[in-house]
């Protein structure tokens, strides 16, 4: 565990998490309205490291969670906070995207889909499934949750954050910007060394990439005015603004140079350079999908549809 002041009465918890990502950022807002932004894994090792931290705060007790998206290692541990007296808030959209991963329905979606439409083999899509299940393990659907929604204002810590919707990664992922201290929590939306991989969700029986509606949330995001960025992964950045744009130079860079493989499955495997892993290639088949749909967004209209 690593607690560091990052701004007046606003801390970063560094915890170690058993993931591709080794660590994940949680923020702590001391004050008024104790409040702490996303909640990391559902497992002991992450839950005693946040109560470690509330005490070296002489934080009694959280009086919310805020969750920038569903993700295991973002929302896994809220149902534990929540235990202990907390309120957790999500977007409405990313709450419903939680459910369905917690029942299994969107491994049957997923299972649909890449085998119908990316053109994943069957030994290969039992292993990115067998290894997707397994992280249903790190997470626990809260009995009870806020939903927030986008532009509110909520009160956390001295100050009060408000929703800035930041989709792409997932369908309804928010961030929270502090606009009196000009400080953006950008959960996985802004991240220092990486491009977030893009998500496809269901809308109107169509499977669609997250990329498009991430480039225009980096557009929204690049006028905010946010001095700096403080991001679930990785060291904060000042500036923001020049990270989207090279966020999204980056982008454009990469569709230029992507030509179709024949599959969104070929392409991912030609991006891992023919060595196929189950956790890498969910991640390529993503990025290819999101290129595909901007690159050739009538084809991708007409393939991604299921019935």
């Amino acid at each position: 565990m690593e607690l560091k002041e990052i701004a007046p009465e606003i801390f970063c918890l560094k915890v170690a998490i058993d993931l591709s990502e080794e660590h994940v950022n949680l923020y702590i807002l001391r004050g008024k309205v104790p409040t702490l932004i996303d909640a990391g894994t559902n497992t002991p090792e992450v839950y005693q490291a946040i109560q470690e931290a509330l005490q070296e705060l002489g934080i009694q007790r959280l009086e919310q969670v805020l969750l920038t998206h569903w993700h295991v290692d973002h929302a896994g541990g809220a149902e534990n906070l929540r235990k202990d007296g907390a309120r957790i808030l999500i977007g409405k959209r990313d709450y419903e995207e939680w459910v369905d991963f917690c029942s299994g329905k969107s491994f049957k979606v997923f299972e649909e889909y890449a085998g119908q439409v990316w053109g994943v083999p069957p030994e290969q899509l039992a292993m990115i499934l067998k290894y997707n299940k397994k992280l249903a393990y790190l997470t626990a659907l809260p009995e009870e949750v806020a939903k927030i929604e986008v532009g509110e204002v909520i009160p956390a810590g001295n100050g009060t954050l408000k929703t800035i919707l930041t989709p792409g990664h997932t369908a309804g992922h928010m961030s929270y910007y502090e606009e009196d201290l000009g400080l953006l929590f950008s959960g996985d939306f802004l991240l220092p060394d990486v491009v977030p991989y893009p998500g496809a969700w269901l809308e109107n029986g169509a499977i669609v990439s997250g990329l498009p509606s991430y480039m225009r949330a980096l557009e929204r995001v690049e006028f905010l005015g946010a001095k700096a960025y403080f991001p679930a992964h990785g060291n904060a950045r000042r500036t923001p603004a020049s990270r989207c744009m090279e966020i999204r130079n980056q982008i454009l860079r990469q569709i230029d140079r992507y030509t179709s493989s024949g599959s969104v499955y070929a392409g991912g495997l030609e991006l891992s350079k023919g060595h196929f892993n189950p956790l890498s290639a969910f991640a390529y088949m993503h990025y290819v999908f999101g290129w595909d749909s901007l690159k050739f967004p009538s084809t991708d209209s007409k393939t991604a549809s299921m019935s």
